[in-house]
């Protein structure tokens, strides 16, 4: 069921769109929980929790672009965009060229922070090979990248729950393998950390590439984490950009 796949903090069944947002390696749909709040009225918030974690926790973990983009369809009755960070930039790319694969609807927009072009390497040795890491240095490389909340780091016990999780995720990173295809014919915009190693702005540009529509740029002062330490600034150019779309000007449907 596509329930399984959105936690819906704030249901907003009037908005004229509704973002899919897409977490990091080790993240789940509770890094977007105040970001309801900061969009507004205008725009619904499903936050995509993967298996493995929080209330799918009993499920094997993995990243699965098919079964998720198989989720998008079902769920999708209104124009909807994608917004992904690190990890879940190169997924929600991955799940838009599903969509089209298939002949479902297309996001209105892609929105990807924090990530290299996806034809381009991770970047940043922070992030490369986490795979090959043993259990304790796995957590070591996450924690210091800025991608486990203190409250996990606190409790053994929640680390041993997420662990395969976050094993399942790097595991998908260090595996993944861009294929060529025709740019997606769908407006994206980057942003990317003024301060980010792992995806310096010459990287995200390449993001260009991949569009045969409308592309944006922006940085965001922070590292890679800069997605929630500005949150108010990155929510301001979400809301610009999607209320500037024709489709929900007119209330257009997918």
């Amino acid at each position: 069921m596509s329930g399984e796949w959105f936690f819906t903090k704030t249901a907003r069944p009037q908005a004229p769109v509704r973002l899919y947002c897409l977490p990091h390696a080790g993240g789940g749909s509770a890094v977007y929980g105040a970001w309801a709040a900061a969009l507004g009225d205008a725009v619904e918030v499903r936050a995509v929790m993967l298996p493995g974690r929080e209330r799918r926790l009993a499920e094997p973990p993995s990243v699965d672009p098919d079964a998720l983009a198989a989720a998008v369809m079902r769920d999708a009755d209104r124009p909807f965009a994608l917004f992904g960070h690190s990890m879940g930039a190169r997924l929600g790319f991955e799940v838009v060229r599903r969509l089209r694969g298939a002949g479902g609807p297309l996001p209105c927009r892609l929105f990807v922070s924090g990530a290299p072009a996806p034809d381009l390497p991770l970047g940043g040795r922070r992030y490369d090979g986490l795979s090959a890491l043993g259990d304790r240095e796995l957590i070591a490389a996450l924690a210091a990248g800025g991608g486990l909340s203190e409250a996990v780091l606190g409790s053994r016990e929640l680390l041993d729950l997420l662990l395969p999780a976050m094993r399942a995720d790097v595991t998908w990173l260090d595996t993944y393998q861009y294929r060529e295809q025709e740019a997606l014919p769908v407006p994206l915009t980057a942003f990317v950390g003024t301060d980010d190693d792992a995806a310096p702005a010459d990287s995200a540009a390449g993001w260009r590439r991949h569009t045969a529509a409308a592309f944006t740029l922006h940085m965001v002062p922070g590292g890679h984490f800069f997605v929630h330490e500005q949150l108010s600034t990155v929510a301001a150019v979400v809301r610009a950009e999607l209320a500037a779309l024709p489709a929900l000007s007119t209330g257009g449907r997918p």
